[in-house]
């Protein structure tokens, strides 16, 4: 296949950077995922010492903590687009945003007549 005795050391090294690079963004997910839920936990802690303390709870401020004990929602635009192999090495999608505008498009034409003149 490949006579460079360089291949395999090169391919080690692309899995090893591969495999780095994705354990270390499921650390942080981890680690946010925990940082979450202890929020969560203490806003309940707290919401459960004020129901059983003497001091009454307004319902805005119970509604509040509520919502703050609650999950974010899981929207689809805020999931994260999974990028194949494909993508990396041939290039990214085009995305719909990725065009000019009709401004730019304009200005683009006259920086390059102002290019040709001066040139």
């Amino acid at each position: 296949m490949f006579t460079s005795p360089y291949f395999p050391h090169a391919l080690y090294s692309v899995a090893i950077t591969s495999i780095s690079i994705h354990l270390v963004g499921k650390k942080r997910s981890i680690e946010d995922e925990r940082a979450r839920i202890s929020a969560q936990t203490s806003i309940l802690e707290s919401i459960k010492a004020q129901l059983q303390s003497d001091k009454s709870l307004s319902n805005d401020e119970l509604g509040r903590l509520k919502k703050l004990a609650r999950p974010p929602p899981s929207d689809e635009a805020t999931k994260k687009e999974a990028i194949g192999w494909k993508e990396i090495i041939f290039g990214g999608r085009k995305k719909e945003g990725d065009e000019l505008s009709d401004w730019d498009k304009k200005d683009l034409a006259k920086m390059q007549s102002a290019m040709d003149k001066t040139s």
